[in-house]
């Protein structure tokens, strides 16, 4: 009988951790494991409450050093400040991690992990190595292991780096720019094959880089986080946030002049008197994007903000919605960026309305399985805003998007491709049961 294939994930988060780029290194670990691989994992995320899916004793959890925490929350910080133009309020620290911190502020954790695998690692030798990123220094690790050790080793981009829509330029020196991309297609040049979620991505990372890359999307999670593992969905008819009539509620992330709810809200305060029946729940990083579109359109009683929650909550927030809003960049570019959120969604079965371009794989998805809209014109949705507030008006509630719409899409469906992928790379495809 053939040996079990080994793979080694390498991800900076990691389930306990609640960050939705822990889901997918954190899913594509479990799925493997009960598809007969050998799996362990290399991670900075500390052990904690709840389960990673994979025994404790097959997770090495290695610390930065010294400790980046306060680096990089500055580092943040100082970006979202670059992105709206309040250079003269970026930290020292921040400054310090933008545009000395080669290639990112988690580049302290790159030393640690390498030595603290090659030391622990016994006689355990992977087929393969799998990295995912952002952050890039997750990428100098598995390249320094897989050239140690002679193995292939494979780069997941859950976002692209140097070439992708959150690569600011701006706050980083030309020198620093030229840097990060030398160092990116010198790593990629020792990679087996890329894999990233969208079909216009990996074309950029072909055309760029030269460098076979595989699609394999985030996919749906079959189980809403929780204890119970249960929907939350409330009976018909009850409204969660009181006399309001329709719901509407966006979770994550929110960035100005990209990914900005100003469209929804200039279109709440189109409906005059009936605003009153629309209530918009934002939970997510409270960055300041969503109160500063609420104030410009002056609908303050219309809306929540119940800032960063627990990914529990914010499937609550989505299950007790009527309507999920999906805000993207309305831009051309943005077409091959497929959030985790949406699957996530697609899930609650909740009609969602897209701000954003109108073309992309997102758009497409919406259309053709007939979940939704995509509107970015505030008269326009201001128009949808009646339509939804009759339906509910004639049958107490909207009709859920069809389960049909969810074909294909469970993560277990993508992630299989993604273990032909390691297979290939390693040379074990057939090899196993």
């Amino acid at each position: 009988m053939h040996p079990r294939p080994r793979v080694l994930i390498i991800a900076y988060v990691f389930p306990p951790s609640e960050s939705v780029g822990a889901r997918r290194p954190g899913e594509l670990a479990r799925f493997a494991a009960t598809q007969g691989w050998d799996v362990r994992v290399l991670t900075a995320t500390p052990s904690g409450a709840g389960s990673s899916g994979v025994p404790g004793s097959d997770v090495l959890r290695v610390a930065p050093v010294p400790d980046s925490t306060r680096v990089v929350s500055s580092v943040r910080r100082a970006e979202a400040q670059a992105r709206v133009g309040r250079r003269a309020a970026l930290t020292v620290l921040g400054t310090l991690g933008r545009e000395v911190l080669i290639p990112d502020a988690c580049v302290n954790w790159v030393v640690p992990a390498v030595r603290g695998f090659l030391r622990d690692r016994g006689d355990w030798r992977p087929d393969v190595v799998m990295v995912t990123g952002p952050p890039a220094s997750a990428y100098l690790v598995a390249a320094a292991i897989a050239r140690r050790l002679k193995v292939p080793w494979v780069a997941d981009y859950r976002d692209l780096w140097t070439v992708g829509n959150d690569y600011w330029p701006y706050g980083r020196t030309r020198i620093r720019r030229k840097i990060d991309h030398w160092m990116e297609r010198r790593l990629l040049r020792s990679a087996a094959a890329c894999v990233t979620i969208s079909e216009p991505l990996a074309e950029i990372m072909r055309s760029t880089f030269g460098i076979g890359t595989t699609v394999v999307m985030n996919g749906i999670d079959p189980r809403p986080p929780g204890p119970s593992g249960e929907s939350a969905e409330r009976p018909a008819g009850v409204d969660a946030y009181g006399s309001a009539h329709l719901t509407l509620a966006h979770t994550g992330r929110l960035n100005p002049g990209k990914r900005d709810p100003s469209p929804l809200l200039d279109a709440v305060a189109l409906l005059g008197p009936e605003a009153r029946r629309v209530h918009v729940v934002f939970a997510g990083e409270d960055n300041g994007v969503a109160q500063a579109a609420t104030e410009r359109a002056g609908v303050s009683d219309s809306v929540t903000n119940l800032g960063e929650v627990s990914a529990e909550k914010s499937w609550r927030v989505q299950a007790e919605a009527d309507v999920l809003v999906l805000v993207m960049w309305n831009d051309p570019r943005d077409a091959g960026t497929v959030p985790g959120k949406f699957f996530d969604y697609l899930r609650a079965r909740r009609p969602i309305l897209m701000i954003g371009h109108p073309t992309g794989i997102v758009a497409d998805i919406l259309r053709s399985r007939d979940a939704g809209v995509v509107l970015s014109d505030p008269a326009r949705i201001a128009d949808q805003l009646r339509l939804w507030l009759a339906e509910k008006d004639r049958h107490g509630r909207l009709a859920e998007i069809p389960p049909s719409a969810l074909d294909g899409l469970y993560r277990d469906d993508q992630l299989a491709r993604y273990l032909d992928v390691l297979s290939d790379v390693a040379g074990t495809r057939g090899a196993h049961p």
